[in-house]
């Protein structure tokens, strides 16, 4: 299957003809489908670069390999990936790691600059400073 490039792709060839991944796990694009890219936010970082971060810091933090490619939609191969299970703890530690990472980013943030232009971090950064308040975006 091949297309044209709908949008500028970063360190692509826009108009030439697009070659999707093919191989295992690839589920194949219907002719026709327009293909865009995400184009890099800051300099070499993008969208997909955000889960190898997490994978990083999933690792950094002693989080279970199976755990960690149940999140990324991988599959943990040969026969560790038969004996071994995602559980409700793993999942529960999981979560209080990333909350405790959480916090500690949006301390960080708020050392930098108090407040935001963007209304859900300016409320978080607020409450976080007036009330002593720890703050998850769910309760933002």
């Amino acid at each position: 299957m091949a297309g044209k490039a709908a949008a500028a792709v970063a360190g692509g060839r826009t108009g030439r003809p697009f070659a999707p991944p093919t191989g295992r796990g690839h589920k194949p694009i219907p002719d026709g489908t327009p293909v865009a890219s995400w184009l890099p936010l800051l300099g070499n970082f993008t969208p997909h670069g955000l889960r190898h971060g997490h994978k990083t810091c999933m690792a950094e933090d002693g989080v279970p390999e199976v755990l960690q490619a149940d999140r990324l939609g991988h599959v943990v191969p040969g026969i560790r990936g038969v004996y071994t299970h995602v559980s409700d703890g793993m999942r529960d530690e999981l979560k209080a790691k990333l909350q405790r990472r959480w916090e500690s980013a949006l301390g960080e943030r708020a050392e930098l600059d108090p407040g935001s232009p963007l209304p859900i971090l300016a409320e978080m950064l607020a409450a976080r400073l007036h009330k002593g308040k720890v703050v998850s975006l769910r309760s933002a």
